[in-house]
Formats: C-alpha cells, structure tokens, sequence
C-alpha cells in the first residue's frame, strides 16, 4: 500500500452494479461500484450523501444468482467526473452468508487480476 492508502482490505476494480437507497426511501438508483473490498466499496451517483450517512445496498456480483443485500456507511465523499459525486461507504457488520459471499467475489477477482 501507498503512504497516503490506508485501506484495510485489497480491492478489485471491476464494474459490479450496485442498487442503493437511504433506508426511509422506497425507489432504489443504480450505479456502477468503481472497486470493491471485502469491508466497503466506492461508487459514483448524482446525488451527495452526508458523511455517516447509512444506506442500503445490493450488490450484483457475477458469483451470486441473488443480489447480496447490506448495510453501508457512507465514509467519504468527493467530486467526480461529469458532475457526478464519488461515495466511499464502509459494510456495516452483515450477516455470515453475506460477509461469505463477498470475500468469495473479491478472492476470486482477485485471482484473475493477477494471472492477467
């Protein structure tokens, strides 16, 4: 890791999907996840989300015939390209199967990454 990185887990830079909402909200917005850890992700929307905000989220991961559904913690926020605004979000504890299905996904790119 660099000096300034101060992630605990690798992550995979691939372009799951990710459907997100705040928890008092009923419609969900998609997104493409920009990289993902076995502990959080970051992806980019149109809309800011205060810092510790909780939102709720279900990953698309090529590896799981369901979406993975959890809870996050929105850890960072910054601009990004063409006006839209880069989100770092921290899973909140999830539940075994969940947690399991995740590190599953991120060894298993993470495998690929590196024969490639």
């Amino acid at each position: 890791m660099s000096e300034g990185e101060h992630r605990r887990d690798p992550r995979i830079v691939r372009g799951f999907m990710v459907r997100y909402r705040c928890p008092t909200e009923t419609s969900w917005s998609v997104s493409p996840l920009r990289d993902l850890s076995s502990s959080g992700a970051r992806f980019m929307c149109e809309g800011a989300f205060a810092m510790g905000s909780t939102l709720e989220l279900q990953l698309i991961l090529p590896i799981s015939r369901e979406p993975v559904s959890l809870l996050a913690r929105v850890t960072w926020t910054k601009p990004g390209p063409w006006d839209l605004i880069e989100h770092g979000v921290a899973f909140d504890e999830a539940g075994a199967g969940v947690q399991e299905t995740i590190d599953a996904a991120v060894a298993y790119f993470l495998g690929k990454e590196r024969k490639t």
